[in-house]
C-alpha cells in the first residue's frame, strides 16, 4: 500500500485524534492505511518529531468544535515547527512585532496556545494563538529549548492549578459509551483502574469508569470538565457535588438544558427496558416575562426566577432553558397525576406575592405544556417501539416527539390565554 507522504501524514493525524469517534467497521477498514502511515511518519524524524510537538490535550469535543481557529496562523506556525524556524509575531497589546522560537503547538479546552522562547532565549512562554494578529516565517533557525524541557510537563505546571497530594480511594464515574475508546487510550493515572464495558454495564448507552489511588486536585476536575455531559461522577459525592456545579443554572440552581436532556435520556431507556413504566415531561413558560423585566429592572427578574424554581418540588429534576423556560420530569407519573402537578405548580406561581423596588406587588403567571411517555407519541413510534427495536436509536426519538408534543401543548396554552395547562393529548 504506496501513500503519498500527504496522505501518509493525513491517516496518522486520523489515528491519532479521530478513531474514537469511528465505528468499529470503519476502523477495521482503515487500520491497514493507518499502519502503513505509522510506519511511514516514523521514518521521516523530522515529520515524527513534529508530530511530537503538535499536541492536542483536550478529548475530541474540543478538537472538532466550531470555535472559529485563525487557520492562515495556524498553518504558518505548524510550518515553523516543522522546519524549525523562528517566526515573526505581531501579539495583541503588543507594539512591535517580535521574533519567537516555537516549541509546541497546543489545544487545552477550547483555546488553542503555542509554547516557545522570545529571540535568542530558550525561556518558554505560553501565548493564545487567538491574540496574534500577525505571523510571518523568517529565515533564522529557531533556538531550541534546554535540553531537559519537556512539553506536557511544562503545561501540566503552567495550566493546572496546583493541586494536594490527597488520594481519592473510590473513584467512580460514568461515561456516555462513545467516549468509551477515547478513556481506554487516555486512561487516569491511578494506582488501581477498571472499566466495565458499555455491553457489561447496567445503564445501556454508558459505562462505568472505577479507580484507587487517583490524585484529586484541579487536573482531575479539568479532565472531567472535558467531557461535558458525557461524564457524570458518581463517587465520591464531594466530588460528584462540586461538578454537577458546573450544570447547573446559575440563577435558579435549576439543571441546564443539556444537562436536563441527559437525565431525561436516561428515564426514556428506563421506560423503553419496562413496558409497564411511564413519566410526564412539562415545560413552562412565564407569561409575558420581558415586560417583567423591562418595567422592573434585571434583578426583578432574576428574583422571580428563583421564585419559580422554589415552586418546583425538590425531588423532580427540572431544569432552565434559558430565558424564563423551564421544564420538569416527573417519572412514574401518569396523565392523571402529572395535570395535578402541573396544576400545583401553575397555581403556587400564581400565588406570589412578589414586591419590585417600589414596593408594588408583580403578578407573575405561567403557561404550561404537559406530555406523557408513552400516550402522546405518535402511533409509528409507538410501533417501533412495541417492535423491540435498538433501545439507544429509540431513545433520540422519543427524547425528540415528548419534547415536541409538549411544546405544541405549551403552545396551545399560549393560544388559549395563557395562565393555563394545556395536554398534549388534546391535541392529537
Amino acid at each position: 500500500m504506496n501513500l503519498s507522504p500527504a496522505e501518509a501524514l493525513l491517516f496518522h493525524l486520523a489515528n491519532r485524534y479521530l478513531r474514537q469517534l469511528m465505528p468499529a467497521e470503519y476502523l477495521d477498514e482503515l487500520q491497514g492505511r493507518f499502519n502503513e502511515a505509522e510506519r511511514q511518519v516514523n521514518a521521516h524524524p523530522e515529520t515524527a518529531e513534529w508530530s511530537q510537538r503538535v499536541l492536542w490535550l483536550s478529548h475530541w469535543d474540543g478538537v472538532l468544535s466550531n470555535h472559529p481557529q485563525p487557520d492562515a496562523t495556524v498553518a504558518m506556525l505548524s510550518t515553523a515547527l516543522l522546519h524549525n524556524k523562528q517566526v515573526s509575531i505581531h501579539y495583541q497589546g503588543k507594539y512591535t512585532p517580535f521574533n519567537f522560537n516555537l516549541f509546541g503547538l497546543v489545544k487545552r479546552d477550547q483555546n488553542l496556545l503555542v509554547v516557545g522562547s522570545y529571540w535568542q532565549h530558550n525561556d518558554p512562554f505560553v501565548l493564545s494563538v487567538r491574540k496574534i494578529l500577525a505571523v510571518e516565517l523568517t529565515d533564522h533557525p529557531a533556538i531550541q529549548p534546554a535540553p531537559d524541557f519537556d512539553l506536557q510537563d511544562f503545561l501540566h505546571r503552567q495550566l493546572n492549578f496546583p493541586h494536594t497530594q490527597v488520594k481519592l480511594q473510590c473513584l467512580q464515574i460514568e461515561f456516555s459509551e462513545d467516549m468509551h475508546s477515547y478513556v481506554l487510550d487516555h486512561a487516569l493515572e491511578a494506582d488501581q483502574f477498571h472499566i466495565t464495558a458499555p455491553a457489561d454495564y447496567h445503564h445501556i448507552g454508558y459505562f462505568l469508569l472505577e479507580a484507587r489511588g487517583v490524585v484529586d486536585g484541579e487536573r482531575l476536575r479539568q479532565w472531567i470538565s472535558g467531557f461535558s455531559h458525557k461524564a457524570q461522577v458518581l463517587k465520591p459525592d464531594e466530588l460528584r457535588l462540586v461538578m454537577e456545579q458546573a450544570r447547573l443554572d446559575t440563577r435558579t440552581n435549576l439543571f441546564t438544558a443539556t444537562e436536563f436532556k441527559r437525565c431525561l435520556k436516561r428515564e426514556i431507556q428506563r421506560c423503553l427496558r419496562d413496558p409497564h413504566m411511564t413519566f410526564g415531561l412539562l415545560i413552562l413558560d412565564l407569561d409575558h416575562f420581558k415586560l417583567v423585566n423591562d418595567h422592573n429592572g434585571h434583578d426583578f427578574g432574576d428574583k422571580v426566577l428563583l421564585q419559580v424554581a422554589n415552586c418546583i418540588r425538590d425531588y423532580d429534576e427540572a431544569a432552565r432553558h434559558g430565558g424564563e423556560e423551564f421544564s420538569i420530569l416527573l417519572p412514574d407519573t401518569n396523565a392523571a397525576e402529572a395535570l395535578v402537578i402541573a396544576e400545583r405548580i401553575r397555581k403556587k406561581i400564581e400565588q406570589q406575592t412578589l414586591q419590585n423596588g417600589e414596593g408594588n406587588v408583580v403578578p407573575v403567571t405561567t403557561s404550561i405544556g404537559l406530555a406523557v411517555y408513552p400516550d402522546d407519541l405518535p402511533t409509528e413510534l409507538k410501533a417501533l417501539i412495541g417492535q423491540n427495536r435498538d433501545i439507544a436509536e429509540l431513545s433520540g426519538l422519543v427524547l425528540e416527539n415528548i419534547f415536541h408534543q409538549a411544546d405544541q401543548a405549551l403552545y396551545q396554552a399560549k393560544e388559549q390565554g395563557r395562565n393555563r395547562v394545556c395536554l398534549a393529548a388534546n391535541l392529537i
